[in-house]
């Protein structure tokens, strides 16, 4: 099962931000407090060798970040590229699915339905790549 993270994370950023904005418009502008960024940051890909499933850098990807408070509530958010927008979007709803009381529940939802978008294009995916597996036994 992919977490909320990995949803919003992983989903088109044009959704993820319309999500924040229905977040926003429940707020002045002074409940978010930027504690740093959006910025651009390096971060080190880590790897697993598969023979000895010994860890190593593999190199440097670029990120965007954003950490902030909603309300009081920190939210942290950070995608692959250079997408300020989305890191913020991705803070902002890190931020209102953290609060106490759980008052936007009305988030998870939607969440859940951007979940099964992208598990249906995995799925997608899959298939097609399997469609092109060897067998190798058969040879």
């Amino acid at each position: 099962m992919l977490t909320e993270s990995h949803i919003l994370s992983c989903s088109p950023p044009h959704l993820v931000c319309e999500l924040a904005e229905t977040i926003l418009a429940r707020y002045d502008r002074s409940a978010v407090v930027f504690l740093s960024g959006p910025r651009s940051v390096l971060v080190q890909l880590r790897m697993v060798e598969g023979v000895a499933e010994t860890v190593f850098n593999a190199g440097e990807i670029l990120a965007t970040e954003t950490r902030l408070e909603l309300n009081g509530q920190f939210g942290f958010g950070m995608v692959i590229g250079r997408d300020p927008d989305h890191a913020t979007a991705l803070a902002i709803l890190d931020a209102a699915l953290r609060m106490p009381g759980d008052p936007h529940a009305d988030l998870r939802p939607r969440i859940a339905e951007l979940g099964r978008m992208l598990g249906a294009v995995y799925e997608q995916r899959f298939a097609a790549a399997a469609a092109t597996r060897v067998a190798f036994e058969t040879f």
